[in-house]
């Protein structure tokens, strides 16, 4: 059974601040939230190890929920509440939970007939790996992922006990948790509202809990230049951390600059599901020079670039490979996967194309299955998106014979980037097609939603 012990054990004064419910205005302290947590622990007791599916808004119900199925030594399934109905129903079919868990209704249902399948003692936390569209995939992590890469992350960001943050995730989603272990190892606390990031009471939030850092995806840090930092009375903000896709050079110089004017520091780091959260991160004192860089790998794990299985020197480019104790036991497909043990050996290929520099700094170039195929010439999609997100937020999808270029509020200058961009790669002007939509559709997780697209 896990221990988290953490929360009340570890030298940390039990009467200090944990989470601050940013829903009802009020602080838990560390020794609260561990009443709270032992006691939902309690309504989850069965002889043997369960699968729960937890449908977790960000709140402190479900907070307490989630830690509780880790402390009963439990697997828990953490999903979005706005999932789809069919595919939710699809889940638990496929996967048969012991208990179901929809803790902003209340609700905890118990299965009539429990125990129907074998779960592997090490099994704690499984995650889809796109994040909210339902897919019957799911990351199979271990209490040791989950501890190893907090404390990976930990010595990364120089986290310690002072430190407060926002989630700005959902906590269906990998970075979410991640965020959650991170600071409650680390002695830290955090705060959780359901409100939106560009709302007020998000940003209100934020002050009443005084909180020091906050992260997000790139998308995250383009909402909060429109929002325009200085504005949102947040003055303790000043460790900024950013995941989920590489970060525009131009945004990530800007914020640079902003971390560095409120005396703090901008983190840039590259992570998969696969590896629980994070792989690797940028020393900020590497910054704004490195900016296009993911950096070194964490603390403990080891990060290569290979090609036709074999590594790569520097400045050769291939597939970024990570090993280290917070990579998955494997995948779940089925309710039978769920016996299963360690199938990876701790080490991941990303699927994530990239080299690394004389320095050892990793840099990822695209996808592997990111690219299109115009008059002949092989073009990354990511590549292109990069190069256009100075004239429109855009999205770029293989239509076979066209790349498609979704963008929100197309004009000349967008027009006029595409037909440079043409030029650049020495491809015909009637391979790309721009599409105006109103959205770029997007995943929980920020990322954007190519299926929806694609559809």
């Amino acid at each position: 059974m896990p221990d988290l012990g953490f929360l009340n054990d570890a030298g940390f004064d039990p009467a200090s601040p944990a989470v601050f419910d940013g829903n009802n205005g009020r602080w838990l302290t560390r020794a609260e939230l561990m009443r709270c947590v032992t006691a939902f622990a309690e309504r989850l007791e069965l002889p043997r190890k369960a699968l729960i599916f937890l449908f977790a808004s960000n709140d402190v119900e479900s907070l307490v929920a989630y830690l509780a199925a880790l402390q009963a030594g439990h697997a828990v399934a953490v999903l979005n509440p706005e999932l789809d109905a069919a595919l939710a129903a699809k889940l638990i079919a496929l996967f048969q939970p012991d208990f179901i868990v929809r803790s902003g209704a209340g609700e905890l249902v118990r299965a009539a007939e429990p125990h129907r399948h074998d779960i592997h003692p090490d099994l704690s936390l499984l995650i889809s790996t796109s994040g909210s569209t339902g897919s019957p995939k799911l990351v199979r992590l271990s209490w040791r992922n989950l501890e190893s890469n907090a404390r990976q992350i930990i010595e990364a960001l120089h986290h310690t006990a002072r430190d407060r943050t926002m989630i700005t995730a959902p906590i269906f989603n990998g970075y979410g948790q991640s965020v959650i272990h991170t600071m409650l190892l680390a002695g830290g606390s955090f705060a959780l509202t359901h409100a939106r990031v560009v709302s007020r009471e998000f940003w209100d939030t934020a002050r009443k809990a005084e909180c020091n850092v906050i992260g997000g995806t790139p998308f995250f840090y383009q909402t909060l230049e429109r929002l325009d930092l200085d504005s949102l009375d947040v003055p303790r903000l000043g460790k900024f951390v950013q995941i989920g896709g590489r970060m525009p050079p131009d945004l990530a110089e800007k914020f640079h600059a902003i971390a560095r004017a409120r005396g703090g520091e901008l983190h840039l780091m590259y992570g998969q599901a696969e590896a629980t959260a994070r792989i690797s991160g940028l020393p900020p004192e590497l910054l704004p020079e490195a900016c296009r860089s993911v950096g070194f790998a964490l603390p403990g794990g080891r990060l290569w670039i290979e090609n036709d299985g074999r590594e790569c020197a520097p400045m050769g480019e291939g597939e970024l490979v990570y090993e280290g104790p917070n990579v998955m036991m494997g995948y779940a497909t089925c309710a039978d996967d769920l016996a299963k043990g360690d199938e990876t050996g701790g080490r991941v290929a990303t699927g994530d194309l990239g080299y690394r520099d004389e320095r050892g700094l990793f840099y990822i170039t695209g996808r592997r299955s990111r690219f299109v195929k115009l008059f002949g010439w092989r073009v990354s999609l990511d590549e292109v998106e990069q190069l256009l997100s100075h004239a429109a937020p855009v999205a770029a999808v293989n239509d076979g014979e066209r790349l498609l270029i979704y963008a929100e509020r197309p004009g000349a200058t967008l027009a006029e980037a595409v037909d440079n961009l043409a030029r650049k790669l020495n491809l015909h002007r009637s391979g790309f097609e721009i599409r105006a939509v109103d959205a770029i559709p997007r995943l929980a997780n920020s990322k954007v939603d190519y299926q929806s697209l694609t559809r």
